[in-house]
């Protein structure tokens, strides 16, 4: 295992990776004699697979490490250092970001921003992205199973959707389309369909469902140029990364969750993602090709659930809790009076500003 500055807390969820699986689960155990880790409620990345049982796994199997997520400990618990030699006081462990982002992890593990990542998901939402990678249906005719995508999609008030290769945007011929809703994640395998039909074509170009995007610019071309589609309901979350932490600089979509979720590269399998980036017509997809490409879409919905509440709707929020409090705090037994029809009671919370609901797109492509 490589040297990190980090350290062990029984109960931190970490990401393990060795030379045939990408694990994620909870710390149970840990013996520095005997060089070995136990992770409970194990989960496979790779192949897609919750285990029944606790992963025993020892340290030279282990390629890379990361915790995911560093609760505070417990009084009694006890916490050790990976490098194999002492436990540590529970009240030295690390922190999640400084052992995301130790000096030690390699280039392209860190993020571009300066800033810290904004959330940590939490273990329920985890789970529930494992649920939606576990309904993962792939579509290469129109087949009942595609009119059905077709009919749930349209019911969606917002979906995700990737499509590769568009790097180059016209320049490319289409090889899949991936659409996911909140429940079900459809791969539309283009080059066996053979053509995006007009069915589809009604619903990309309706303002809804809404469409999460990333580096819309590119997809809005090759749609444009390749399949005649004028894509309708954008919402780009390359815009809204660039808006809500001030940067103007290229990001893609792996590397705007690494900021903005706190997830790991590896959750990706960088190197498989390279493959099917240099060679994205080989057919037949591969099972891990098409767990990259939904872990893509459901993390861009994720992404833009994320820059919406917490951040764009931010002050809204906040407004509606103070004016959502006008009565309920008062002990005045008048107070019923104040509830009539015309009263104003509770008006001046509300405060409009046009920096909330307007945004100066003029001031980004400075």
């Amino acid at each position: 295992m490589e040297h990190l500055d980090i350290t062990l807390q029984l109960g931190q969820m970490l990401l393990v990776q060795t030379a045939s699986e990408l694990l994620t689960g909870t710390l149970k155990y840990v013996d520095l004699n005997r060089k070995i880790i136990e992770l409970d409620n194990p989960y496979d990345q790779r192949s897609n697979c919750q285990y029944n049982s606790p992963q025993i796994l020892a340290f030279p199997q282990i390629q890379k490490l990361q915790i995911i997520r560093d609760d505070e400990p417990s009084s009694n618990s006890n916490s050790y250092s990976d490098t194999g030699t002492s436990a540590t006081s529970s009240g030295s462990h690390t922190s999640y970001g400084t052992a995301l982002k130790s000096p030690t992890s390699s280039p392209e593990n860190k993020v571009l921003s300066t800033e810290e990542s904004d959330v940590a998901l939490s273990t329920t939402e985890l789970e529930l992205i494992h649920e939606q990678l576990n309904t993962v249906i792939c579509i290469t005719q129109t087949d009942q199973k595609y009119h059905k995508a077709l009919v749930d999609i349209r019911v969606q008030p917002v979906v995700a959707l990737v499509m590769e290769p568009v790097d180059y945007g016209r320049a490319q011929r289409t090889s899949v389309m991936v659409i996911a809703t909140f429940q079900t994640v459809y791969i539309f395998d283009i080059i066996a369909l053979g053509s995006i039909f007009r069915e589809m074509k009604q619903l990309l170009e309706a303002e809804r469902p809404r469409k999460v995007v990333h580096y819309s610019h590119k997809l809005v071309d090759h749609l444009m140029n390749r399949h005649g589609v004028k894509l309708g309901g954008i919402f780009d979350t390359f815009v809204a990364v660039s808006l809500v932490r001030g940067i103007k600089e290229p990001m893609t979509l792996i590397e705007a969750v690494e900021n903005t979720l706190n997830i790991t590269r590896l959750f990706f399998n960088p190197e498989t993602e390279d493959n099917l980036h240099n060679n994205p017509y080989k057919r037949p997809l591969s099972l891990v090709a098409r767990q990259v490409l939904a872990k893509k879409a459901v993390l861009q919905l994720k992404l833009h659930e994320h820059l919406l509440h917490k951040h764009m709707l931010k002050n809204f929020y906040n407004q509606c809790d103070i004016f959502s409090h006008t009565f309920c705090e008062s002990e005045d037994a008048t107070m019923p009076m104040e509830m009539q029809r015309k009263s104003r009671a509770g008006f001046q919370h509300i405060k409009r500003s046009t920096k909330d609901f307007e945004f100066k797109f003029s001031e980004l492509m400075k």
